[in-house]
């Protein structure tokens, strides 16, 4: 038989039984020696979501965190520091696990719902207070003492701790689909990998490894820049705003207003999901969808007219149909500057960044989506750009040349790019003086910047049409804005040498 290979990030269902059937725990000793070993010899190469020792198997469901070879070389070191301590104990020689763990690949939800329950109710008896089952720790919300239970995905995929139990409640051993009964039987119908009957009884949350990857990563890239600006800024801090969509998912905003540097900005993660609206099955061609969008949005308004205001938004997407299975998935963002004076070394410098970054996976990428950007955001009721522009891609799918993965390592080095594309650029104007007709300036385009968002924006029309929150999206508004009747400004001046600039964009590097 062909054994499974452990691809890093990926989540499998390990399990084994002594040789011949015979014991390979004789007492709660033994098993608790068995727990120690595996904190000794997994732990940081492999996160445990669940597990459960008998007398003579044990189950795993594990997601690798390291390389094939090193994950595997982990659980043999484990076996054999046993299978040595174990032989000696009982005066015995020779091997005591079947020879080679098996491994199944978990390739959806369900089964992994599916296994994850499965587990905990092997025991026959007195399952819910099993003491070498992970179940009690969910239960009871504690942590093993050996190693790093990781319940945030569990809790996560079943919505919360309430619904994991009732889950469990109702599972019936006979309900696994594709996996082995090791006290005897076989049941190999690796098909549909269902809680048979028990579907709508799970809050539906989809997830795989791109997506939990992703969404890990605007977590800490939220984390990062915050900090950054707050730093820069030396007087304000970011008030952070946690909040639930009643439809599915929520977010997390932070906001930072009246500071040294920072009139008003906001950083903002989000991850939704649900059945999709109406207007969008519209939009995007389909019917009776669920979707999955997360996101970093992030929009910064600096007092000084001098100091540019900044756009950037990473995003992923995934579209199910009615069994959950992903029928369409892209990731999409770009950052781009937004000055009320012209300062050509500034933009030269963000856009030198963004083309590093984009050159890292492809040298056609930053003429590819610099142009686009200059196209998306372009007021086309004013005849000129919101501002010089940047990086703006969207729809980005799996091809022959771009993975999934490889779309991830693109959109995440764009985003890991962006304080070293801006925050030069705001410590080198920040002290500039200004006046007050260059601050009214400043109000006055601010408003071209409104109206752009609220008119052509494609994250604000979403965001309004899945029930999003409207404070998080309406947020990228500035706090102090002019409309002026038909203003120009004077021929020759500094104003309008802007305003030429964004009616004719311009190659930067």
């Amino acid at each position: 038989m062909k054994l499974e290979t452990l691809e890093k990030d990926h989540y499998y269902h390990i399990y084994n039984r002594g040789i011949d059937g015979c014991n390979i725990f004789n007492s709660d000793e033994n098993k608790r020696y068995f727990l120690e070993l595996t904190g000794k010899y997994l732990d940081n190469k492999i996160k445990i979501s669940a597990y459960c020792l008998l007398d003579n198997h044990f189950h795993f469901l594990i997601q690798i965190n390291a390389e094939t070879k090193e994950a595997t070389q982990a659980f043999s070191n484990l076996f054999n520091a046993y299978s040595k301590a174990f032989n000696k104990q009982n005066n015995r020689t020779g091997s005591l696990f079947e020879k080679h763990f098996k491994r199944k690949k978990i390739d959806s939800e369900a089964y992994f719902k599916t296994v994850f329950c499965y587990i905990h109710r092997n025991p026959k008896n007195n399952w819910q207070h099993y003491k070498f089952s992970s179940y009690s720790f969910y239960h009871l919300e504690k942590t093993p003492k050996y190693f790093n239970l990781d319940k945030n995905y569990s809790l996560d995929l079943f919505s919360n701790l309430n619904n994991l139990k009732y889950v469990h409640n109702q599972y019936k051993i006979e309900d696994l689909q594709g996996s082995e009964n090791l006290a005897g039987q076989n049941n190999n119908n690796h098909k549909s990998h269902n809680l048979q009957g028990l579907k709508d009884l799970v809050s539906f949350k989809p997830n795989n490894i791109i997506k939990d990857k992703f969404f890990k990563y605007i977590h800490q890239l939220q984390d990062t820049i915050t900090s950054k600006l707050e730093e820069v800024d030396g007087k304000a801090k970011f008030q952070e705003d946690v909040w639930e969509r009643p439809e599915g998912g929520g977010g997390r905003t932070r906001v930072i207003e009246n500071g040294a540097v920072f009139e008003k900005g906001g950083v903002n993660i989000s991850g939704v999901h649900g059945k999709l609206p109406d207007s969008m099955q519209k939009y995007f061609g389909v019917e009776d969808a669920d979707f999955f969008a997360c996101g970093l949005s992030l929009v910064l308004h600096p007092t000084n007219p001098m100091v540019p205001t900044v756009h950037a938004n990473w995003r992923y997407f995934e579209m199910y149909d009615k069994e959950g299975n992903i029928v369409d998935q892209w990731f999409g963002g770009g950052q781009d500057l937004t000055p009320y004076y012209l300062f050509e070394d500034d933009a030269k410098h963000f856009h030198q960044t963004c083309k590093t970054a984009c050159n890292k996976h492809n040298p056609e990428f930053y003429p590819k989506y610099k142009s686009r950007c200059d196209e998306y955001f372009y007021n086309a009721h004013r005849n000129e750009g919101r501002g010089l522009g940047g990086l703006f891609f969207d729809y980005c799918k799996a091809t022959d040349e771009m993975s999934m993965q490889n779309w991830y390592d693109f959109v995440t080095e764009v985003g890991d790019s962006f304080l070293e594309a801006y925050i030069p650029i705001v410590e080198k104007r920040k002290h500039l003086e200004y006046t007050k007709p260059q601050r009214d300036w400043q109000e006055i385009r601010r408003g071209r910047y409104v109206e752009f968002n609220l008119v052509h924006d494609k994250g604000t029309l979403f965001g309004l049409k899945t029930n999003g929150r409207i404070e998080s999206i309406l947020m990228s508004l500035p706090p102090h804005v002019q409309w002026v009747y038909d203003h120009q400004p004077e021929a020759g001046s500094a104003e309008e040498k802007l305003i030429k600039v964004l009616q004719n964009p311009v190659d930067w590097v």
